[in-house]
């Protein structure tokens, strides 16, 4: 089966300062990142019991595939640990809008 990751509905209080600071700073200096988010995910692995995870989302201006391995090395190279096991999630259009209604916004442009 593997792994599924479903997105949760997040309120504020969910999503600790620390967590949301990290995600900030490494989004503001980054031009491609429109958007950052904070999302409560359930994660099921191979029919175990789900857990929750606090997870990275973004929206970048560009998604060739070039931006977007460049982006997921300088992500998993500069986050601490904590912020990578929720995974970086690059979103698309339909990703976003789930997003936006779901997460916490954390940082735009």
């Amino acid at each position: 089966m593997g792994t599924r990751h479903r997105l949760l509905d997040t309120p504020t209080d969910q999503v600790p300062h620390e967590f949301a600071q990290e995600v900030i700073d490494f989004a503001k200096p980054l031009e491609a990142v429109t958007a950052a988010y904070v999302g409560l995910t359930e994660i099921t692995e191979d029919f175990k019991q789900p857990y929750r995870r606090l997870a990275a989302g973004f929206e970048l201006a560009s998604e060739d595939d070039d931006a977007l391995q460049a982006f997921a090395k300088r992500f998993y190279d500069a986050m601490p640990a904590e912020v990578q096991a929720g995974g970086c999630n690059v979103l698309d259009a339909g990703g976003a809008s789930a997003w936006r209604v779901q997460a916490q916004r954390v940082f735009s442009r």
